[in-house]
This record gives structure tokens, sequence and C-alpha cells, in this order.
């Protein structure tokens, strides 16, 4: 899959991260431009509720046993959430309603609470990758995301995914000028036949 010039790096979801004077987690997403098919940021942190969400720039090398980026502890802790919280309140009650229990204290009938809702901060025109979404082959399901391969530039190269079941799964990779789209799970132009018959990957002989 790659050149001694132009050695391409493993992204397995999952896989530990350092920064450059200590331990900051693990990676548990990946964010990639699908019009350029580059990875755009890197989401971090030993807890999925408290990580962040890291510019693929920041990556100094990323190897089968792990990644390290160039920033420090301090500087990581620094970057955005990769999570945002907010707190939806419940309409008013119309003008004139009378309250519930015949005007008793206690609000009105059927009143909403404040709702807090957590989801994932995507940027605008990106898409995420995480361990465990469906790939669909073009007649069916073939298998679970596990990470991604990439160039120096961090573009795409291919797409890491877990093939089988039981005692005849094995990882393979598919590569990115077969995939059709990502937004919902990864959807490839390969039939599931086609998908069995690529070769394992050894993500230590990639990096």
């Amino acid at each position: 899959m790659s050149t001694t010039q132009e050695k391409e790096s493993p992204y397995e979801i999952g896989v530990g991260v350092a920064c450059a004077d200590g331990d900051c987690g693990q990676l548990h997403r990946i964010l990639i431009d699908p019009a350029s098919r580059a990875i755009t940021h890197l989401v971090i942190g030993k807890d999925v509720h408290a990580a962040r969400l890291v510019p693929a720039s920041l990556v100094d090398h990323a190897q089968a046993d792990g990644i390290r980026l160039i920033c420090t502890t301090l500087d990581f802790d620094r970057l955005e959430p990769a999570e945002a919280t907010e707190v939806i309140q419940p309409p008013s009650p119309p003008t004139g309603s009378m309250p519930a229990n015949g005007g008793a204290l206690g609000g009105y009938g059927g009143r909403a609470k404040p709702e807090t809702v957590t989801y994932d901060r995507v940027p605008a025109g990106e898409v995420q990758l995480r361990r465990g979404e469906r790939v669909h082959a073009a007649d069916g399901d073939i298998g679970r995301v596990q990470g991604l391969v990439a160039a120096p530039d961090l573009h795409v190269t291919h797409i890491l995914l877990t093939e089988g079941h039981l005692w005849t799964k094995k990882e393979v990779a598919v590569p990115i000028r077969n995939v059709v789209d990502a937004t919902f799970g990864v959807q490839v132009d390969l039939t599931r036949e086609e998908v069995k018959d690529l070769p394992p990957v050894d993500l230590a002989s990639i990096s």
C-alpha cells in the first residue's frame, strides 16, 4: 500500500495517543473532508465525553501501536471540546392557560422540563468515522469500521474494516477509490465477495 518515498500511516480507532510530554488518552473518532478525502481532525481523550477536537496537523506520527502529537498536554487541554451540550427549554404555555389541578401550585399540566442534549461536534462540511460503524458493500453489509490509512499529506488511502464472523474474522483495507459515501456508515462499490477476497492487512507493516 505504500512506497519508501511515501510511507502511509494507520489510524486505528481506539489506539493510545501521547502528547510530547505525556499520555492524553485514545483515538475515539476521525473527521474527514469528503471533498478532498483528507483527515481534518482527530477526536482524542482519556474519556469520550472529555475528548478534544485535535487538528490533524498536530500529529507527529501514527503507527500501529499508537499516535504521537507534537503538542504538550497543556496545549492539548486548551483545544476545543469534541462534544457540545445544550439546554433546550420547553415552550411557554399559551397566554391565559389555566394551571393544572384546579389552580393549585405545581405548574401547568403536561409542561415539559428543560432537556439537556449532548452531541458530537463535527465542523461544517466534514464527516466522521467511528469504530464499529457498518460497512455496506454493493450487495449488503460486509463488516465494521476499524480505522483508516493515510498518506503523509493526510489524504486517506484505505478504510480499515473487520470482515467475517467469529473464527473467520480478519482486518482488511479497502482502497478509498472504492468508497462511495461515508455519511451514514461506509458505502463501498465492491461486492461482499470482492471484500472477502481482500488479503488481511498487517498494520505493523504499514507504519
